[in-house]
């Protein structure tokens, strides 16, 4: 009995049935003729809709409100609690898998809010940082700015406006902040400050964005064109920052998440085996045998 009241496991599923009756407490009983909208009610719709059961976080939220937003709740609440007696009335939660699993989301929900691991202590933060070192990656970055030669609008002697136009920047010596001057409108940005790898290439695209990365393309000095999907980009880069991997001081609050994330996770894996040995699952599979060897044998 002592080794039982010590498993963790019970203290989960323990703190999951309390968190179950306070909800169940904030939410009183439906009365079938009449909606109730009260500070339980409330706070147990914010809770849901949030999919954060924090009765602090909520009753800070519902307190919060200035007038216009409460009554503007209260009516969102109405609405989805008449829709929903109405559907229940009718009998559309049975056999419905969207319901079936929006109730499994709402348990995996209660169970995580449920969990609350301790904060790692220094020792934890350092190991778990050096077996997921590669999570913490820095992405390289660059600050640059370009002109763009669309090819929409020069469908044919594109290649001929980049030259024109990269020989007046030279010659003129803009800079960086110069480059909205010159050019056609491009589709997002024209100067880019410390932006990382990932987020060029999706304006740019890979082999525009690998030539703004490379070593030999020079800093401080218009080069180019590079070529993307959208035309033709004159490139003034005045930095780029390698990728590294950040040290544990830079990420610790990020590596602390992630240790609590991960025990989360196993505790509530470790619940759900609990559940379902409970359930004392019986698999026959002989129909699907017997329908295979037919299958085969045509």
């Amino acid at each position: 009995m002592m080794k039982l009241l010590k498993d963790p496991l019970l203290h989960f599923l323990l703190a999951g049935a309390a968190l179950f009756a306070g909800m169940s407490f904030l939410r009183p009983p439906e009365q079938p003729d009449r909606i109730i909208v009260d500070r339980g009610a409330l706070l147990s719709f914010i809770q849901y809709r949030s999919k954060a059961f924090e009765l602090e976080t909520a009753a800070a939220i519902l307190d919060g409100m200035n007038e216009n937003d409460r009554q503007r709740l209260i009516d969102e609440y109405l609405r989805e609690e008449a829709l929903y007696r109405e559907a229940k009335a009718m009998g559309l939660d049975q056999g419905d898998y969207v319901i079936r699993q929006r109730m499994v989301q709402k348990f995996e929900f209660m169970t995580k809010a449920a969990s609350t691991p301790a904060d790692p202590d220094a020792e934890a933060l350092a190991s778990f940082y050096e077996q997921n070192k590669a999570n913490y990656t820095i992405q390289p970055g660059a600050t640059f700015a370009h002109v763009f030669v669309s090819a929409k609008e020069n469908p044919t002697d594109i290649d001929r406006e980049a030259e024109v136009l990269l020989a007046a920047l030279r010659q003129s010596g803009a800079v960086f902040e110069d480059a909205t001057r010159y050019g056609d409108r491009f589709l997002f940005h024209t100067n880019y400050v410390e932006r990382t790898y990932d987020y060029i290439k999706s304006h740019f695209g890979k082999d525009a964005t690998d030539i703004i990365f490379a070593d030999a393309t020079p800093l401080s000095i218009w080069s180019g064109p590079v070529t993307s999907e959208y035309g033709a980009h004159l490139i003034y880069i005045t930095a780029r920052t390698p990728g590294r991997i950040a040290p544990l001081e830079e990420v610790k609050e990020v590596v602390a998440a992630d240790i609590i994330g991960a025990q989360q996770r196993a505790q509530n894996e470790k619940l759900i085996d609990a559940l379902i040995e409970d359930y004392a699952p019986v698999i026959d599979l002989k129909d699907i045998a017997t329908q295979s060897t037919a299958s085969d044998k045509e």
